[in-house]
């Protein structure tokens, strides 16, 4: 019965452990943070979106950390193109990219490869 009830536990805690974490209301995430600054730099006619020739201003900009990121993404075979990645951030596939569309591919590529986002 000690066993059955231990092994209970450890499985209502392994459970919880692997809840999914839901920050506090008012917290803006870095992938956030990151598309409303390239928003407010990038969207020339202020409209509120980006378009392909929009988007693709950010490499004038890049810095010595952009141009390191781009190289190790080539090196390890996940470099995106900047129309390669204004394609795959335009979900709703209207030709632009909204705050929401670009913030969620900017954590999608944090998550899926170790943080970087160029």
């Amino acid at each position: 019965m000690k066993k059955m009830l231990a092994l209970l536990f450890m499985l209502v805690f392994v459970y919880e452990a692997e809840a999914k974490y839901n920050a506090p209301a008012g917290i803006v995430s870095r992938s956030d943070k990151i598309a409303n600054w390239q928003m407010d730099e990038l969207d020339t006619n202020k409209d509120g979106k980006l378009s392909l020739d929009e988007f693709k201003r950010k490499v004038e900009n890049y810095g010595r950390d952009e141009r390191r990121n781009v190289r190790r993404a080539k090196k390890e075979g996940f470099y995106m193109s900047p129309e390669q990645q204004f394609k795959a951030a335009d979900t709703d596939k209207d030709g632009f990219l909204s705050d929401a569309e670009l913030s969620g591919f900017i954590r999608e590529q944090r998550d899926d490869n170790e943080g970087i986002y160029y």
